[in-house]
């Protein structure tokens, strides 16, 4: 197998294995949130209880991000990321401007 098939290979597997540990971090975080508010918050109160589910829906997205994030970064730097990973984006190349007298010695007006 080529090098740079091989290299899209193992960065299709990350991204995949990666975004399935994200959204079960978000879920046990959730889920735990959910329990503590069963456990310990009033039934009664509709209006606390809808504010804590958000509070608990945000909390959970932005605790596995950061977790995530963390983990993301410990592999980095186990791991050579260049060497088997290709990149995600590619820059594009920018066009370089065109000079004034370039353009009058090339014959090309706009």
């Amino acid at each position: 197998m080529k090098e740079e098939n091989k290299k899209k290979r193992n960065t299709a597997v990350f991204v995949a294995i990666a975004t399935v540990v994200n959204v079960a971090l978000m879920l046990v975080f959730m889920l735990g949130g959910y329990i503590l508010l069963a456990r310990f918050g009033n039934p009664e109160n509709t209006t606390a209880n809808q504010i804590w589910l958000l509070v608990i829906f945000l909390g959970s997205i932005g605790l596995s991000w950061f977790i995530y994030s963390r983990i993301v970064k410990w592999y980095a730097k186990r791991v050579d990321v260049d060497k088997k990973f290709a990149p995600l984006i590619t820059p594009r190349r920018r066009k370089r401007p065109v000079d004034e007298d370039e353009e009058e010695a090339s014959g090309i007006k706009r």
